[in-house]
């Protein structure tokens, strides 16, 4: 049985991740969700992760070949909805944080809502900045490319790649 297609698996997280899924504006001034980058992280304690994915912490400036993708946007097993509740697990405006241990979907290979660490102009190729987010790579080191233009610390569509 297959557990992921490789575009979508869950991993936990080794640390805290603040505003993991946040709200971030648009170059038009709309807010919209939009999720960080995660890269592979040491087991806190030296175990398995026990999900279908590995162990992970925010993405950082430098840390391209430990790149795993961003925090999703499926209904399982946080991003939107509680599944104990069926509510939201957000509410108009808010933002999810994740603490050390939280179970997550991750997503790749898509064009995925993410968080410009600096001004990206569409096109660009990306790589990451600090705090989970994307700046202008070149093409040897991107992981994915700016669908369109962003300035720093909003949200921008990109093509993420498969690793």
């Amino acid at each position: 049985m297959i557990h992921s297609s490789g575009q979508i698996i869950t991993g936990r997280a080794a640390e805290t991740i603040e505003d993991g899924i946040g709200v971030k504006p648009d170059t038009d001034g709309w807010f919209r969700t939009a999720y960080k980058a995660l890269i592979l992280a040491e087991s806190p304690d030296g175990t398995d992760s026990n999900v279908y994915g590995p162990w992970v912490k925010e993405g950082a400036a430098g840390e391209d070949a430990k790149f795993v993708g961003i925090i999703g946007d499926d209904d399982a097993p946080y991003a939107n909805v509680n599944l104990d509740t069926n509510n939201p697990v957000l509410g108009y405006g808010e933002s999810k944080s994740f603490a050390k241990g939280d179970v997550m979907t991750i997503e790749r290979n898509g064009i995925l809502s993410v968080i410009a660490g600096a001004n990206i102009t569409q096109g660009d190729y990306l790589k990451l900045a600090d705090d989970g987010a994307f700046q202008k790579g070149s093409r040897d080191e991107g992981i994915g490319f700016a669908m369109e233009s962003a300035k720093a610390g909003e949200r921008f569509r990109a093509t993420i790649y498969s690793i």
